[in-house]
């Protein structure tokens, strides 16, 4: 159970929004692009309440994705050098290390996503190899790796994305050909897979996942970039439900979160262009509210968490060039400009995501 009120675990889980104390309120995670240097930052609101750092890396090497392979409810980190195909986990506690460990190194072909694929709230590691389309999981327990097995071999020109269509807490892998717009789904149970084919989508749609009507299953938002069309796919095992949705240009992109507190995934939009920014809340495959929140500078970066706990996600702003980054607290559709306090400011170098 996540300290954050919001229903769905999608937005709470420390292996999807970097949680470091388990507090419920989502922490920052900096890289510095001069030195390598890793921080973590625990925030309260705008806020931050303290900094530690992980060490330095070779940024052009190393690759880190975030996991909790102990369910402690405390962010983990996966740490891969893509050269030499070594890998290692830190196990996480506030801002310090309590563990780390070093993993059996895996050819550079090879690349990691993170998932639970037998339902125990720890973290595995689903490995994909695109040159061969080779595949296997590693089903882990904290540091130790219980078990590897090695899947089915796909056609490389498959894409897999982490997914639970089914919501039964194991997590099933989305396979997309984008040149064909073939799709396929894998039910995971531990290692055993179920395979459905899926209708295809053309190439010129790219998806991303969420949960928009808060059933706990994975849901699908594709857009076409081209057209500017956006449309939803409610899942539900292999039931699909398709919803069309507004037409937005090329210049907005999308970030799921949940600005309502209601567990179902709404839409974050950000206009490059102009700074613009909407908010579309979901119910399904429908808007049914629709938040125009205020313009900004285009140049600022968004990132979405809850950074005072209270269920609904906030919108952090990077200025990369001045520093003069805030957080917008959202409630539904309004939005409450606080900035970082001077103390807090972190120079050009720095980035976050």
């Amino acid at each position: 159970m996540s300290a954050n009120p919001n229903p769905n675990p999608y937005l709470t889980s420390a292996a999807i929004v970097p949680d470091f104390n388990g507090d419920g309120k989502t922490d920052k995670v900096w890289v510095d692009s001069t030195t390598g240097e890793i921080i973590i930052r625990l925030m309260d609101g705008t806020k931050v309440v303290e900094q530690g750092s992980l060490g330095n890396f070779d940024i052009s090497a190393y690759d880190y994705k975030i996991a909790d392979f102990n369910a402690d409810g405390k962010t983990d980190f996966l740490l891969r050098n893509k050269t030499t195909g070594e890998n290692s986990i830190a196990l996480i506690d506030g801002t310090k290390v309590a563990n780390a460990a070093s993993l059996t190194s895996v050819d550079p072909a090879w690349t990691p996503q993170i998932g639970d694929f037998n339902g125990d709230r720890k973290t595995d590691i689903f490995w994909h190899n695109a040159t061969t389309g080779e595949n296997a999981i590693w089903e882990m327990d904290g540091t130790t790796v219980l078990n590897a097995t090695v899947l089915d071999t796909t056609d490389a020109a498959l894409t897999p994305t982490i997914v639970d269509f089914d919501g039964n807490g194991k997590s099933d892998i989305f396979w997309r050909n984008q040149t064909t717009g073939d799709n396929i789904a894998w039910f995971m149970d531990g290692t055993q897979k179920t395979e459905f084919a899926l209708q295809s989508q053309d190439a010129a749609w790219t998806y991303s996942v969420g949960d928009f009507n808060g059933d706990l299953s994975t849901d699908l938002l594709w857009r076409n970039a081209q057209t500017g069309e956006n449309k939803v796919w409610t899942m539900n095992g292999i039931l699909v439900t398709e919803g069309a949705l507004g037409t937005l240009d090329s210049s907005w992109t999308s970030k799921i979160g949940d600005f309502n507190g209601d567990g179902k995934t709404d839409i974050f939009w950000h206009n490059g262009t102009t700074g613009a920014n909407t908010a579309w809340l979901m119910d399904g495959t429908t808007v049914a509210t629709e938040a125009f929140l205020p313009t900004n500078n285009a140049a600022l970066t968004p990132s979405l968490g809850d950074f005072n706990g209270d269920g609904k996600t906030d919108i952090y702003w990077r200025d990369q060039t001045a520093g003069t980054d805030n957080i917008w607290t959202i409630n539904e559709t309004t939005a409450v400009e606080t900035p970082i306090s001077d103390a807090d400011k972190l120079g050009p170098q720095w980035y976050t995501f």
